[in-house]
């Protein structure tokens, strides 16, 4: 069995939902890539930081890892982490 193929990925956050996952709710963030594919959903957990305010917000430069399974399984999207200032 291989093991799983990782790229690195860069976009621009243009929305943010709530979707109800594994009998409760979940914030995604729906990210634009640079590169021009479709657009990704990554989860972003309760995005708060510890002062209360969103740690992410719409129009937010990110960088964010997709895992490509060897199995051929749907690509997963992680890691989402700030890449820059946010477009006006």
């Amino acid at each position: 069995m291989e093991a799983p193929t990782t790229r690195m990925g860069k976009g621009t956050i243009n929305a943010i939902r709530v979707v109800w996952v594994d009998s409760m709710w979940t914030k995604f963030a729906m990210v634009v890539p640079d590169d021009g594919c479709s657009r990704l959903a990554v989860r972003i957990g309760p995005n708060r930081t510890p002062e209360g305010q969103d740690h992410f917000l719409v129009g937010d430069k990110v960088k964010y890892t997709v895992v490509l399974d060897s199995l051929g399984a749907f690509p997963r999207a992680q890691e989402l982490v700030k890449a820059g200032s946010r477009t006006a």
